[in-house]
C-alpha cells in the first residue's frame, strides 16, 4: 500500500515537472513573435508617427521577396534538407524579368508564367538529383546556385533592365489602401494551415523526422523531396518577380543575399536545422525581424553595418533555443 502511494506520488511529480517544462517550451515557441513585437515597440517609441498603413505597406513590400524565399526554404528544412540554389534562382529570374518583360498585359502574364515554370523546373531538377544520387543537399544546391548565378551573369552582366510600369504597378498595388503584399502574406498563411494537414504536409514532417520510418510507413521519400524542392524553386522565382517590380530593375547578383537570410529567418522562426519541426508563420515573423533590425538601428543612431552582427546573434540565440527544445523533447516532453 505504501509502495503504491510512493509510486503514485512519483507519477504526480513527473507529471507536474512535465507541465513546467512544457510551459517553458511553450515560451520558447513564442520567442520570435516576442522579439518582433519588442523591435517594433522600440521603433514606435522612437518614431510614433510610423504607426500607419502606409508604413506597414512599405515594410511588407520590403520583406515580401525575403518572405517568399524563406517559406520555400522552411519547407525544405522541415523535410530535412537545405536549398542554397534559391540565390541563383532569384538572380536568373530577376535578370530575365527585368530585361525581357514585354509591355502588353498578355506578354506580362506569359513572361511571369514562364519565369515561374523555370524556377519550378530548377527546383525539381535539384530534387531529382538529390533523391536519385542521395548526395548531400548542401552540395547539390550549392552547385545549382553557382550554375544559375553564372547564367544570370551571362544574361545581364551588370545591373539594368526596365520592366514595364503595368507590371510594377500590378505587384505593388494597394487595393482599399492596403498593400497587396499584406493580402498575399495572409493568403500564404491560410494555405499553409491547410496544406500542413494534407498528405503532402504530413509527408514533409515525417520525412524530416525520419526518412527510414517514413519509408516504412509507405510515404514516398523521393517524391516528397521532388515536391519540396520544386515548391522552393517556385517561391524563389516568385521572389525574383517581386524583386523586379520592387526595384524596377534587374541584377545578376540580386539573389545572393537571400541564401543566408532565408535560413536565418526560418531558424529564428522556430524551424529545426535537423528537420521535422517548424512552420511558415514563425518564418514570416523571422523575416520581418531581419528587415526591422536595420530600421531600429537607424532610429537609434547606430550604423546599419551592425545589422549583420545582430542577425548573427539572433541566429545563435535561435539555435540555442532550438537545442533546448530538442533536449526537452528527448526527455519525453512534447513541444
Amino acid at each position: 500500500m505504501e509502495k503504491g502511494h510512493r509510486l503514485s506520488r512519483a507519477t504526480r511529480t513527473r507529471s507536474a515537472r512535465g507541465r513546467i517544462i512544457g510551459a517553458k517550451v511553450g515560451i520558447i515557441s513564442v520567442v520570435p513573435y516576442a522579439v518582433l513585437l519588442a523591435i517594433y515597440g522600440v521603433i514606435l517609441f522612437l518614431q510614433p508617427k510610423l504607426f500607419s498603413l502606409d508604413w506597414l505597406g512599405l515594410k511588407t513590400n520590403d520583406a515580401m521577396a525575403l518572405i517568399l524565399v524563406s517559406i520555400g526554404q522552411t519547407v525544405v528544412m522541415i523535410q530535412g534538407g537545405i536549398d542554397l540554389s534559391v540565390g541563383g534562382i532569384v538572380c536568373v529570374t530577376n535578370s530575365i524579368a527585368a530585361l525581357y518583360m514585354p509591355g502588353s498585359l498578355t506578354g506580362i502574364l506569359l513572361m511571369s508564367l514562364s519565369v515561374l515554370i523555370l524556377g519550378t523546373a530548377i527546383g525539381l531538377l535539384n530534387g531529382v538529383v538529390i533523391a536519385r544520387t542521395r548526395l548531400q543537399p548542401f552540395i547539390i544546391t550549392l552547385a545549382s546556385w553557382s550554375i544559375w548565378g553564372g547564367v544570370a551573369l551571362s544574361i545581364l552582366p551588370i545591373d539594368g533592365g526596365e520592366p514595364p510600369k503595368d507590371f510594377i504597378n500590378g505587384l505593388l498595388a494597394r487595393p482599399m489602401g492596403i498593400s497587396l503584399s499584406l493580402f498575399a502574406i495572409l493568403a500564404l498563411i491560410l494555405v499553409w494551415l491547410y496544406v500542413k494537414k494534407t498528405r503532402f504536409g504530413v509527408s514533409v514532417y515525417a520525412v524530416g523526422s525520419s526518412e527510414k520510418a517514413a519509408n516504412l510507413n509507405g510515404i514516398g521519400v523521393g517524391r516528397t523531396k521532388l515536391q519540396v524542392y520544386a515548391l522552393s524553386g517556385f517561391l524563389a522565382a516568385s521572389a525574383g518577380l517581386f524583386r523586379t517590380a520592387q526595384v524596377a530593375s534587374g541584377s545578376p547578383l540580386a539573389g545572393n543575399s537571400f541564401i543566408m537570410t532565408s535560413i536565418v529567418a526560418a531558424v529564428i522562426g522556430g524551424t529545426s536545422l535537423s528537420g521535422g519541426k517548424g512552420g511558415i508563420v514563425g518564418t514570416i515573423a523571422g523575416a520581418f525581424i531581419l528587415k526591422l533590425i536595420a530600421d531600429m538601428l537607424v532610429f537609434l543612431g547606430v550604423s546599419t553595418y551592425w545589422s549583420t552582427l545582430c542577425q548573427g546573434s539572433l541566429l545563435i540565440f535561435a539555435v540555442v533555443m532550438s537545442s533546448v527544445a530538442e533536449m526537452a523533447k528527448r526527455k519525453g516532453f512534447e513541444l
